[in-house]
């Protein structure tokens, strides 16, 4: 039997080093580091959860003794309430952050819980993250300073510790869990946003980055990940980001030597597990400025059930090569009256739901041009994201195209009226198209 040692205000116990540190479930730096209860053909003691053979030497408290002492006793409470004795002294969660025996009575600091091991990861995942409540849109976490191994604060709930953590466990679909307070039933969104932007070399595309990377910081005020795939070194495209989105940033290095790279990256990223762990995904192309606050379009984002992107209601994808009709002609679908979709911004509500509809996609377009030749597809992954998400019914216009709208000198825009994205998809000069509307934008925001 391996379990994770719990202490009373819900702290596990970490190895760092010599040392046996208490740390919240949300700051827990190395899992396999976490000290467990082990009872082996009934001998008890603590060991890692990486390597049931690292005894902690009870003598000591450190995991490098060369023969370890590790019998201890254990006893039940009732209520999942145990505690440990070794030599006559009870352990205890101690003041100074750290474990030890030398208490002689058992009260509150002396009693532990122990966790399953899947339970344990859902705790720690849960603690780590925000959550969308269904069916509103208020965003919790994981209260820990108001949660013990008995109760835990989820947002303005409180709630049966093991029960809430067993239900995030027994949930095989990670971005979301199912939970119940008493007999009412709810759902647990994971929030844990990226933006994508893909950049290469270093002329017009990069000045467009420049100004959109300052508007999702001014004007969307966007505080979650922003990956960036690109051919250009990290230091450069931080330096040219707000300062204080340059934390957020993560470069993913990628080269690219023709039209088809620079565009089709963006599905080459959705084929890797680099975005597994995020919910919600906004794929945008640089020449798009975010104008808005962005947390309610995630908020929304989130419960979205398919894909999305902006509807151009001047294509149908049966008969616009812009938007796939090269290859729906060639593999007919039933898709009369369907409007095709800008890929310049794209939805992806998580991967665990979506993955197989967008990796199909990027295989389409692998296949198509290796059999084709690469400049055999127009508008290339705009076409083969159209022709796969409609024909595996995995696309929504909402909720993108109703944030969205066509800027430029040609598309009149108002920065009083912002919807959250404006796409510079048809103007000349896009940097400095953009460039004009943030600096209007950000002096409403500032009067």
């Amino acid at each position: 039997m391996l379990k994770i040692l719990v202490s009373h205000d819900l702290k596990v116990f970490h190895v760092e080093g010599e040392r046996i540190v208490q740390r919240d479930l949300s700051n827990i730096t190395r899992p396999e580091d976490v000290l467990c209860f082990y009872n082996k053909n009934g001998l008890q003691g603590f060991c890692t959860l990486g390597d049931s053979d690292r005894w902690l030497d009870l003598a000591t408290l450190t995991i490098t003794r060369a023969v370890p002492t590790v019998a201890i006793t254990s006893e039940y409470h009732g209520n999942g309430h145990y505690s440990f004795q070794y030599d006559g002294k009870f352990g205890r969660a101690n003041h100074l952050g750290g474990l030890d025996f030398i208490a002689e009575h058992r009260n509150l600091w002396e009693t532990f819980k122990l966790l399953d091991i899947e339970t344990f990861h859902a705790a720690k995942r849960v603690a780590s993250y925000r959550w969308i409540l269904g069916g509103s849109d208020t965003v919790v976490k994981l209260n820990l300073r108001e949660s013990n191994f008995d109760q835990v604060t989820f947002g303005e709930k409180k709630l049966p510790m093991e029960a809430f953590f067993n239900s995030a466990a027994t949930t095989k679909h990670l971005p979301r869990f199912i939970f119940f307070d008493d007999w009412k039933v709810h759902e647990a969104f994971l929030l844990n946003p990226a933006v994508v932007l893909v950049v290469f070399g270093h002329g017009v595309a990069l000045q467009q980055y420049c100004e959109c990377i300052r508007s999702i910081g001014s004007l969307a005020k966007y505080d979650g990940t922003i990956l960036i795939v690109s051919n250009i070194e990290a230091d450069h495209l931080k330096g040219l980001a707000p300062e204080a989105l340059r934390g957020q940033i993560q470069v993913i290095p990628m080269q690219g030597s023709d039209q088809l790279d620079y565009v089709g990256a963006r599905l080459t990223i959705f084929n890797t597990s680099l975005l597994d762990e995020y919910q919600p995904i906004l794929y945008s192309d640089v020449d798009i400025v975010f104008d808005r606050p962005i947390e309610p379009f995630l908020l929304e984002a989130i419960k979205a059930r398919r894909c999305s992107a902006q509807i151009e209601p001047f294509h149908q994808i049966a008969t616009s090569e812009h938007t796939g009709s090269t290859l729906v002609q060639a593999d007919p679908f039933i898709c009369e009256g369907l409007h095709g979709f800008n890929g310049g911004l794209l939805l992806v509500p998580n991967m665990a739901d979506h993955a197989r509809y967008i990796r199909a996609a990027y295989q389409t377009l692998v296949r198509y041009t290796s059999q084709h030749g690469r400049k055999s597809i127009p508008f290339y992954d705009q076409s083969v994201l159209n022709y796969t998400l409609y024909k595996l019914d995995d696309f929504d216009g909402e909720p993108v195209s109703a944030h969205t709208q066509v800027g430029g000198y040609d598309h009149p825009t108002d920065p009083a009226y912002p919807r959250g994205f404006i796409h510079f998809w048809n103007t000349a000069e896009k940097h400095l198209a953009m460039r004009a509307y943030i600096d209007e934008a950000e002096k409403l925001s500032q009067a």
